[in-house]
């Protein structure tokens, strides 16, 4: 496990399998921690993926990120600090057992598509216009620390963090084991929101936008995910509405994802 860690934290995956169909081609983000299941008393390491291959591509620097946030257990706020370009830590190690949620956002933007290229902009003022979106993007990690694992909603905090697209356990993923369905609730704007998710694990493929289960949310904002294999889990979901004033822009697309590792 070890071993898929450090993977995470260079980009590099492994070989993938037979691979089902995923969402929309676009670019995500996703949280990447060196240690999703660290001791008390340690100071895990953290870096944001950015690509369609998990968890292979680029990674995200600290200037395009913003709203970054560490939850302890018991839903209190602590402080992260920066390292260096790409990676960021708990400003204190981590001392008490229990599930903590790091959560961030990639700066909102526009993208506008033109026969020409790409422009990180809206789509005023240019010609041959083919597209445009303003994206927000939102990114949530889980860390179980020390015996989190004894009590299957030990540490556990529903609570939003308020992002405009939220996936947000049900379980505590260090009490899950292979074959076993992870809840999760779906929220847009803060309200139960029915769609399909999509999961996959490290190593099941290095395609582009390829994962390996989808579920979909009922009424209440819940899915269920069936983990398939122990290992570091990614779940992914994302919502297009059309932008508010079509002069400016097309549409406006949210995604959300959810990392976090199944012993």
């Amino acid at each position: 496990m070890r071993k898929q860690r450090i993977v995470a934290l260079l980009g590099f995956g492994l070989l993938g399998l037979v691979a089902t169909a995923g969402p929309a081609q676009a670019h995500f983000p996703w949280l990447n921690a060196d240690n999703y299941r660290p001791h008390i008393g340690e100071t895990p390491k953290l870096n944001i993926g950015w690509g369609h291959r998990y968890p292979l591509g680029s990674f995200l620097r600290m200037k395009d990120v913003e709203n970054m946030s560490l939850r302890t257990p018991d839903g209190q706020e602590a402080k992260l600090q920066s390292i260096d370009d790409v990676e960021f830590k708990p400003e204190e190690a981590l001392a008490k057992a229990g599930v903590y949620t790091i959560a961030a956002q990639r700066k909102s933007g526009f993208y506008t598509k033109t026969t020409e290229g790409g422009k990180r902009q809206s789509k005023e003022g240019l010609e041959n216009v083919l597209r445009c979106s303003k994206s927000h993007m939102n990114m949530k990690a889980l860390l179980a620390v020390g015996d989190a694992d004894q009590d299957q909603d030990k540490g556990i905090d529903t609570t939003p963090v308020g992002h405009s697209l939220e996936i947000i356990p049900q379980a505590n993923p260090a009490s899950l084991q292979a074959g076993d369905y992870f809840s999760v609730q779906l929220l847009l704007h803060g309200k139960p929101y029915k769609s399909k998710i999509f999961a996959t694990y490290m190593g099941f493929s290095t395609e582009k936008d390829v994962f390996a289960y989808t579920a979909k949310t009922d009424q209440k904002g819940i899915g269920k995910i069936r983990i398939l294999q122990p290992g570091v889990w990614l779940i992914k979901a994302e919502y297009e509405e059309p932008y508010s004033d079509q002069q400016v822009c097309d549409v406006e697309s949210f995604s959300a994802t959810l990392t976090l590792e199944v012993p």
